[in-house]
């Protein structure tokens, strides 16, 4: 605070009466008491109650009293509140004494001795009263703020405690459940990549299947197409020819009925106009020559009817000849017939000949690659099948192995685990009884070295600070008492707290290892169980099954067998039989 600051105070409250001074004292003893933070809200509250406790009203908020108090806490902040204001009376000659207060225009000086001072003078004894009043708060002080360090020591010193051997504990079961968690990872990443094999290989032979099917589809299809196109081109071209056969054959009939009939019309035509001319060349000589005899009439008669004779002859002659060049056409029609008959059954038994010669020789080409397929079905059957009893009887030996191993491991940690927890108990308890032995020692020493610090510097003022000094110090010892018995009670419960919690990881790990041996026998059982699930009831399924992926070429077909030996792709039928039991190795399939 500033000299021209300071000044403006003492200017102010020397203009204050005795009963606002005495009150303004009042508020900063109740806020000492009741510990409250020094802000301005709480100072103007406990001017607020000490008006009221005064005088029985309410204070304005706007009183010069209050503002001065607020404006001095205001000002330079780190000092305390208390000795700005003492400061302020000290120098505007202000005393404090029991029965009001008194304002002083100036400074008595003397130059007299201190031997000659009056210890009834009033002056005299509002100086004694100041300067204990002075001494008082800043021992309080003194203690609050020794008190408030230890305090925070304490608490720093109980933050930065680390145990070693909780440390080394925590770290352990971390690292172990690092560890589990690392395995537990790759076992499932393991397990994923095996079940993506699985899947591309199911997909590849599906995919292998669809394609050999579709292709063999796709050739009987078009063999059965052109098949159907011969017998379809053949049969139009046989209906073709029955057609114009046809044709020919009703065409020539007509033609002979037609010049049949024309033959007879025209006989019969001839007849008639011969008739007709012979009866009007006899009416005509009847008329003419009626009078020739009966020899001309009976001659020319006769000549008429010989040659009706010749004439029907004729036309017998004639007939005979068109019904021998018919009967000739109609050989020479069958004769026709017959030799395309004969052509077509040749042709058919052509047909027929390479027909038959290459289904005799498809037949005889699967029959050779059936027999080399069965050979090869055997052949990679033995390979697998021994490649499975090896790789049971290793995973048979990996397990028990594994069995022997983690039993000596569980036997290990759980003598470990007790020795451990054991060790860590003992620790504990001699730990905290030592730490509390030091912590009892050390606040002895400190109580000892603060008690005779406190009476050599108070030795100087009577026997006024005795009763309060003791009272003090009781209070002391009871909150040392306080604190030892909250300290063993704390101990008590950490060191429950640590048995608590040892024994329940131990349980926890416990548990945790027969969980996992459960889930371990689980999932070997699991994986025996599909094993034996996917194993045929008959052979003839498995022959079925595997005739599909059986590469077209030996190339194709060795490959797949050299890729067939590794275990990844050893089907369950190789393990075990059609009744689930294991396939023991033979000499004979060696």
């Amino acid at each position: 605070m500033t000299p021209e600051e300071q000044t403006r105070f003492v200017s102010d409250i020397q203009r204050f009466s005795h009963e606002d001074i005495d009150r303004l004292y009042r508020v900063l003893l109740n806020l000492e008491q009741d510990q409250l933070d020094l802000t301005s809200a709480n100072v103007n509250h406990a001017y607020l109650t000490a008006y009221w406790e005064e005088k029985r009203q309410l204070a304005d908020t706007n009183e010069p009293c209050i503002k001065w108090l607020l404006d001095l806490l205001d000002t330079d902040p780190d000092i305390p509140l208390n000795e700005k204001f003492l400061d302020v009376l000290q120098e505007a000659n202000i005393v404090l004494t029991t029965d009001g207060t008194t304002t002083d225009g100036g400074v008595a000086r003397s130059e007299a001795s201190i031997e000659s001072v009056d210890e009834n003078d009033p002056l005299w004894q509002q100086a004694v009263a100041l300067d204990n009043r002075k001494l008082a708060s800043q021992a309080l002080e003194l203690w609050r703020a020794k008190v408030q360090a230890k305090v925070e020591v304490e608490q720093k010193a109980y933050e930065d405690y680390e145990d070693p051997q909780m440390n080394a504990l925590a770290d352990l079961v971390y690292n172990r459940n690092l560890a589990r968690k690392a395995l537990t990872h790759w076992v499932n990443t393991y397990r994923n990549i095996k079940d993506q094999e699985r899947l591309a290989d199911e997909f590849r032979a599906q995919k292998d299947a669809a394609n050999a099917l579709k292709h063999w589809t796709l050739a009987a299809r078009e063999s059965l197409f052109t098949r159907v196109r011969s017998e379809r081109l053949a049969q139009k071209a046989m209906d073709a020819w029955r057609e114009k056969t046809r044709d020919i054959t009703e065409m020539e009939a007509v033609a002979d009925d037609f010049r049949n009939r024309q033959a007879v019309r025209n006989t019969l035509g001839k007849m008639g106009a011969k008739r007709e001319q012979i009866k009007q060349a006899e009416q005509q000589a009847v008329l003419v020559y009626e009078g020739n005899l009966a020899r001309r009439v009976l001659n020319r008669w006769l000549a008429q009817m010989e040659q009706q004779r010749f004439d029907e002859r004729k036309a017998d002659a004639a007939a005979d000849y068109f019904a021998l060049k018919h009967a000739l056409n109609k050989w020479r029609a069958k004769a026709r017939t017959k030799k395309e008959e004969e052509q077509v059954v040749q042709a058919r038994e052509h047909m027929l000949t390479f027909k038959y010669g290459r289904r005799w020789r498809e037949i005889v080409r699967r029959r050779k690659y059936a027999l080399y397929d069965a050979a090869y079905k055997r052949m990679r059957k033995v390979v697998k099948m021994n490649i499975a009893r090896a790789a049971l009887n290793i995973w048979r030996q990996k397990t028990a192995q594994i069995r022997a191993m983690r039993m000596a491991a569980d036997e290990f940690r759980a003598r470990k685990d007790a020795e451990n927890a054991q060790r860590m108990a003992h620790g504990a308890i001699v730990t905290m009884y030592n730490r509390t032995q030091q912590i009892q020692q050390a606040n002895q020493q400190a109580d000892d070295f603060y008690n005779r610090n406190l009476i050599d510097r108070l030795q100087i003022f009577g026997s006024n600070w005795l009763y309060p000094t003791r009272q003090i110090l009781e209070n002391q010892e009871r909150a040392d008492e306080y604190r030892a018995t909250r300290a063993a009670s704390y101990a008590v419960s950490v060191l429950r707290s640590w048995r608590n919690m040892a024994f329940r990881a131990r349980r926890l790990e416990e548990d945790a290892d027969v969980v996992y041996q459960r889930n371990e026998r689980k999932r070997a059982w699991g994986f025996l169980q599909r094993w034996r699930r996917a194993v045929p009831k008959q052979d003839e399924d498995e022959e079925g099954r595997e005739e599909h992926l059986v590469p077209a070429t030996p190339a194709a077909r060795r490959s797949q067998l050299l890729a067939s030996t590794t275990p990844a792709y050893t089907p369950a039928a190789g393990l075990f039989g059609t009744d689930g039991r294991v396939v023991e190795e033979t000499e004979d399939d060696e």
